[in-house]
């Protein structure tokens, strides 16, 4: 690992295999679907025979945009994997080189990291190389809200400038 910032840093990440589950969503209902998913996520797991074997990740496999709805997906690491227990879908999360920074405090003030992880990637010319993803470390239902941890991880090419 490096840092590339006072926050910021590149480092290797390995691939994952997880189970997940897809859902559509706006900037409106994002809270509300989120959390939906998650719980719908952790029933699912449990009446499977998958073992969950790390935190809950969000995918944001299409851009967020305020004049339709993108779709994204919650996930986490399992072992004793499946190939099919709907509406779990199990697949790998590729690993790679990733710039990461870890979110302290409520989720209404994720939107603040992610700019400066935009203006980092501007600064210094990289390129983003995948969809990003919150990892999150801790949860509402564990800590009080300035406690919560969530771990960004931006699929990364790093610029040779």
């Amino acid at each position: 690992m490096f840092r590339m910032s006072p926050d910021i840093a590149v480092e290797t990440v390995s691939s994952r295999v997880v189970a997940g589950i897809d859902f559509s969503t706006t900037m409106a209902t994002l809270p509300q679907d989120m959390s939906a998913s998650i719980e719908q996520l952790f029933e699912a797991v449990s009446t499977s025979p998958m073992t969950a074997a790390g935190p809950v990740i969000a995918v944001y496999t299409d851009e967020m945009r305020l004049d339709r709805p993108w779709n994204c997906e919650v996930c986490m690491p399992v072992e004793n994997v499946v190939a099919e227990h709907p509406p779990l879908r199990t697949h790998e999360l590729p690993g790679g080189l990733v710039a990461t920074i870890t979110h302290a405090g409520a989720y209404d003030g994720l939107k603040a990291t992610y700019n400066s992880v935009f203006e980092w990637f501007t600064q210094h010319g990289h390129t983003y190389a995948g969809p990003p993803r919150e990892i999150y470390l801790n949860g509402p239902h564990e800590v009080p809200e300035e406690q919560l941890r969530t771990r960004l991880e931006f699929p990364v090419i790093l610029s040779d400038r």
